[in-house]
């Protein structure tokens, strides 16, 4: 259902195996080509602390599911009304985007790979927790 390997990058088996199971809970309708799911701890609107809200962008691609993107957002400083992305992981076109290190460079980076092993590990380790008090999925088309 969900695609695993984008060329010499591949998706972690947990994080493959949370998506194919969050999937099999909705029904998607046949015509759908694009899905965002959204993960959210409410309270981080509010308090501006505790985990940044993560959205994962998927694609249709014949009978399977391509992960575009994972992107986390954060609140630049406590005066900020909105969100901005922090982290944004582009799995399809490799290339990763963090402001805070200078903007735009190779997934495939092996610091960078480090990078995004280690980040996976944590967000798994909060959806294992149920640290998120929203899981959503939207259909987008």
């Amino acid at each position: 259902m969900i695609e695993q390997h984008y060329g010499e990058l591949q998706l972690p088996l947990a994080l493959h195996r949370h998506l194919e199971k969050l999937l099999s809970c909705y029904t998607i309708p046949v015509q759908a080509t694009r899905l965002v799911i959204n993960y959210r701890a409410l309270d981080y609107y509010q308090t501006k602390q505790g985990l940044h809200p993560v959205e994962i962008q998927l694609k249709k691609n014949g009978d399977q599911w391509l992960v575009v993107f994972i992107a986390s957002f954060s609140f630049i400083n406590t005066h900020h009304k909105s969100v901005d992305v922090e982290l944004y992981l582009h799995l399809i076109n490799h290339w990763c985007y963090q402001p805070d290190a200078g903007g735009r460079c190779d997934l495939l980076h092996p610091a960078v790979m480090d990078l995004f092993h280690t980040w996976i590990a944590a967000f798994l380790r909060h959806i294992q927790y149920k640290q998120f008090d929203d899981i959503s999925l939207t259909v987008l088309r």
